[in-house]
Order: C-alpha cells, then sequence, then structure tokens
C-alpha cells in the first residue's frame, strides 16, 4: 500500500469510530411531547441538542424500551422513567391511550 492509501484507510478508521453526538433522554421526551400520534419504530426524525446541533434519533424503538413503564411490569422498561417524567408524558392523549390500552389486555389475560 501506498502512503496515500494507508492514510486513506487510517481516515476512514478514524471517522467510522468516532462516537456520533446523540440526543439526551429529556430531549427525546421532549420531541415525543410535540408529536401527534404514536411514533414508528427505526424512523428517524431529528432532535435538537443541547450544543444547539441536532441528531437523528429512533423515537419510536425509544417510545418501545420505554413504553413498559406504563404497563403492570415497568420493571420491564429498558429505558426509565421518574414519576414526573411518567406524569408528564400521560397528559398526551397517544400515551394515554397506550397505556390504557396495556391495562385493558394485562385485565383480559386475567
Amino acid at each position: 500500500m501506498s502512503r496515500d492509501e494507508i492514510e486513506s484507510v487510517e481516515l476512514r478508521a478514524a471517522v467510522l469510530c468516532t462516537p456520533q453526538a446523540r440526543a439526551s433522554k429529556e430531549a427525546k421526551l421532549a420531541e415525543l411531547a410535540q408529536l401527534k400520534a404514536k411514533p414508528t419504530a427505526r424512523k428517524k426524525v431529528p432532535v435538537p441538542m443541547a450544543d444547539g446541533g441536532t441528531s437523528q434519533e429512533d423515537l419510536g424503538t425509544f417510545w418501545t424500551n420505554m413504553r413498559p413503564n406504563f404497563g403492570p411490569e415497568p420493571s420491564r422498561a429498558t429505558t426509565k422513567l421518574s414519576d414526573d417524567e411518567k406524569k408528564a408524558l400521560l397528559q398526551i392523549a397517544w400515551v394515554r391511550e397506550e397505556a390504557a390500552g396495556m391495562t385493558e389486555a394485562r385485565a383480559a389475560e386475567t
């Protein structure tokens, strides 16, 4: 390999290994609060970050990871929510519908 090829490979490796800035949990929660409907998994949307930039985040998967907080088994949630965060999210109509659906589904099982 020539010196230029080695430098090119090193540069690509450095770019691929550099961690990308991500939006905070609070920023993602704020973005969820703006949505009119449940987000779609694997669809990335821009979320503002504290430094003024934006991060492409999958809010559907974020919601899926926190959704169990509203059901009968909150310990199954991989994204934990405080009581205040839960109360704030329950002010959103689609979140209330999801939570009610989880409660109804659990009641139907018993």
